[in-house]
C-alpha cells in the first residue's frame, strides 16, 4: 500500500485539500464559445453562447440555453430553429464572438458591423455565417424553462464544415482550432492531444 501511495504522489493522483465555494461561482468547466444565428434571412440576429452542447447521438441533438430577456429569445420562439456557428481561434473571429455577446440585436446590425456574410442554410431558414468553419443547422424539438434560462433542444439537420478541418468524411483532430470559454475568459484550444478514448483499456 505504501508503494501504491508513493506512486500516486509521484503521478499527481494523491488526494488534495478542498473547500466548499458558492454554488453560483464560476467553476473551471470548459464550455464552447460559439455564435448562434436565429431568425429568418432579413431579421437574422447573432448571439454568442457558451451554454451549448451535444446531448444525443441518434438522432444528433444539440442544446442551447438563452435568457428570455435576450432579443434572440423572441426570434427562436417565433421560428423554432437555430444555427450553431463554430469559430476558429483567429483574432478576427475572437473579436466577432465577443462583439456578438456584448451588443443587442435590437440596436446593432451585427452582420454589417462585423462584415460577416450570410449564407443560405440547407434545411432551415436561419442563415449560416460563411466565414466560420463549422455550422450546425438545428430544428427545435423541445424547450424548457430552467431557472434563469430557456433550454432549446435542436435536432441537427445539416452540418457544414471547412474542407481543411476534415480528414475524409470526419474531422481531423489535428486541425481543430477553436475557442473555449471558462469563467468569463476566452482560451484557444491547443492542438495537442493527450489520449484517445479507450486508451486506459490498453495494456
Amino acid at each position: 500500500m505504501d508503494n501504491f501511495r508513493a506512486k500516486e504522489a509521484k503521478e499527481g493522483l494523491s488526494c488534495m485539500e478542498k473547500r466548499l465555494i458558492d454554488i453560483n461561482a464560476n467553476g473551471p468547466i470548459v464550455m464552447p464559445a460559439v455564435v448562434v444565428t436565429v431568425g429568418t434571412w432579413d431579421e437574422a440576429n447573432l448571439i454568442t453562447l457558451a451554454y451549448v452542447g451535444k446531448v444525443a447521438a441518434e438522432p444528433p441533438v444539440m442544446a442551447i440555453s438563452i435568457r428570455p430577456s435576450r432579443y434572440s429569445s423572441s426570434l427562436i420562439e417565433k421560428h423554432g430553429e437555430f444555427v450553431i456557428n463554430v469559430p476558429d481561434s483567429s483574432q478576427s473571429q475572437l473579436h466577432a464572438v465577443d462583439f456578438c455577446g456584448t451588443r443587442t440585436g435590437k440596436k446593432v446590425d451585427k452582420w454589417k458591423e462585423l462584415n460577416l456574410t450570410k449564407e443560405k442554410a440547407k434545411e432551415i431558414q436561419a442563415p449560416i455565417i460563411k466565414e466560420f468553419p463549422w455550422n450546425f443547422e438545428c430544428k427545435v424539438i423541445e424547450r424548457k424553462k430552467i431557472g434563469s434560462h430557456v433550454c432549446y433542444w435542436g435536432e441537427v439537420l445539416a452540418v457544414h464544415a471547412a474542407v481543411d478541418t476534415l480528414k475524409g468524411d470526419g474531422l481531423d483532430e489535428t486541425k481543430q482550432d477553436q475557442l473555449i470559454y471558462i469563467a468569463g475568459t476566452y482560451y484557444r484550444m491547443e492542438n495537442a492531444t493527450c489520449g484517445k478514448q479507450g486508451f486506459s483499456r490498453k495494456k
